[in-house]
């Protein structure tokens, strides 16, 4: 028998871009070894823009998911697709204009996922943190993923220049002008995602947090066998903290 969840894949067809089915395919894979820390629960989709995110976590076992979006044609967008695919009843997606200050409890969530996120946010990106941090319940965790790693030495996200995200903003901006990777007419530098995230970055603003380590590959378990970031040196990590009390 067919479920309104086994319909979501032909959905692909009718999301936005190439880059959103891809977006898409690889958020579920991403998804699917995690998927004991949030199946069967209420999750948080952070920054959910068209929805493709809140529909690999439907797919993946979320129970329901609320979204957050400060871009409202993103939202107009992605209700039809929810609706579409017969999913609106465990998919909310909605208009939040400051994603830094968000109208849920403390705690509010077991599981909060931001997917291609918080590369977009301009430095200084502590109260986006924090406050995604504030609605995790204790014992419950955060993910980012697709999120490029500021200490692989490459630009794999925006510019595609080595070297570019560690240099001072306006000399990278500069240089990608220069280079013919960036082209200002069409996109903002300061939201396009060009200096990525790092790991300190990320729990510098947050307390009571603990690392549960990627194990795919033997370089990750070479890396916690050390005492350090298992992603550490990925392009595009998965973090994923557990927020102790």
């Amino acid at each position: 028998m067919t479920t309104a969840i086994d319909s979501i894949d032909p959905l692909l067809a009718l999301l936005p871009s190439d880059t959103e089915r891809s977006r898409y395919e690889n958020l579920v894979e991403k998804l699917t070894p995690w998927r004991t820390l949030f199946a069967g629960r209420r999750v948080l989709d952070f920054g959910a823009s068209w929805g493709t995110s809140a529909l690999a976590l439907i797919r993946t076992g979320a129970c329901e998911v609320v979204g957050v979006e400060p871009d409202f044609s993103r939202v107009e967008v992605g209700l039809g697709f929810v609706t579409r695919v017969g999913v609106a009843d465990r998919v909310s997606l909605l208009h939040t204009p400051d994603t830094g200050a968000l109208h849920f409890s403390d705690g509010a969530f077991s599981f909060a996922l931001t997917n291609g996120v918080l590369e977009h946010i301009p430095q200084p990106r502590d109260r986006y943190i924090r406050e995604l941090w504030r609605v995790v319940a204790p014992g419950g965790h955060l993910m980012v993923t697709e999120t490029p790693n500021v200490y692989w030495p490459k630009d794999i996200h925006t510019t595609g220049l080595w070297f570019n995200h560690w240099l001072p903003r306006d000399t990278a901006y500069r240089r990608a002008l220069r280079k013919g990777r960036f082209d200002r007419d069409r996109r903002d530098w300061s939201s396009s995602g060009w200096r990525g995230l790092g790991y300190r970055e990320l729990v510098r603003p947050i307390r009571y947090y603990r690392l549960v380590h990627e194990n795919s590959r033997f370089r990750h378990r070479f890396f916690a066998a050390l005492g350090l970031p298992a992603s550490i040196i990925d392009p595009d990590p998965i973090w994923v903290l557990r927020k102790e009390r």
